[in-house]
C-alpha cells in the first residue's frame, strides 16, 4: 500500500511538472506586478515569451477596479522587443479602463527585421498615474482570449499570429498571466 501511494505521488508530481513545462515552453504574455505610491507616475512592463515567430499581435489590457482609480497615460515601445517596428501603435479607452497595443509585420520592407523572433522580454511599457487622492488598493492587469477594446467596426481583441510556409497567417495560442498594481 505504501509503495502504491509513493508511486501515485511520483506520478502526480511528474504530471504537474509536465503541465508546468508545457506552459513555460509555449507562448505566454504577462504583465509585471508593481507597487506604486499615491501622487506618482510609474511604468508597468508587458512581457512576452514566444516560441513562435510572430508577424502580428494585439493585446488589450484591463486595469479596472471599483476602488482604485488609476489613469493609463501612454504606452511606449522604447527599450522593448517591439522598438523600431514600423507598425506598432496603441490606444487607451479611459472610461472602460482598457489599454490596447498592437504590432503588425511589414514583411515587404525587410522580413528579417520585421518579424518578432522567438524570445523573451518586454514588448511594451504601460505608463500609469496614481493621483494624490486615490484610494489604496490592488488593481489586476488582465487580458487573454476573451479581452477586447470595444469598437463598432474594428476587432481590437487579444490575438497573436505567425506565418506559415504557404505565406498565410496562422492564429497562435498565447496564454496570459495577469499582474497587479498595488497602490500604497
Amino acid at each position: 500500500m505504501k509503495k502504491a501511494l509513493v508511486l501515485i505521488s511520483i506520478l502526480m508530481l511528474s504530471a504537474a511538472a509536465l503541465a508546468e513545462d508545457a506552459v513555460t515552453k509555449g507562448n505566454v504574455c504577462s504583465t509585471e506586478s508593481v507597487e506604486a505610491q499615491k501622487g506618482s507616475s510609474f511604468p508597468v512592463k508587458v512581457l512576452l515569451t514566444n516560441i513562435d515567430t510572430l508577424i502580428a499581435i494585439q493585446v488589450p489590457i484591463y486595469y479596472r477596479s471599483e476602488d482604485v482609480d488609476l489613469v493609463c497615460d501612454s504606452i511606449s515601445f522604447v527599450g522593448t522587443r517591439l522598438q523600431g517596428q514600423t507598425a506598432s501603435f496603441f490606444k487607451i479607452e479611459p472610461v472602460g479602463k482598457v489599454a490596447f497595443f498592437a504590432f503588425m509585420s511589414m514583411i515587404q520592407i525587410d522580413p528579417a527585421k520585421q518579424m518578432l523572433a522567438p524570445g523573451k522580454g518586454p514588448i511594451a511599457v504601460m505608463w500609469f498615474t496614481a493621483g494624490k487622492d486615490i484610494k489604496s488598493g490592488k488593481v489586476t492587469l488582465d487580458s487573454g482570449p476573451n479581452a477586447y477594446l470595444p469598437h463598432e467596426y474594428v476587432d481590437y481583441s487579444y490575438h497573436f499570429w505567425s506565418r506559415t510556409v504557404e505565406d498565410l497567417t496562422k492564429d497562435v495560442v498565447c496564454a496570459f498571466t495577469p499582474g497587479y498594481i498595488t497602490v500604497k
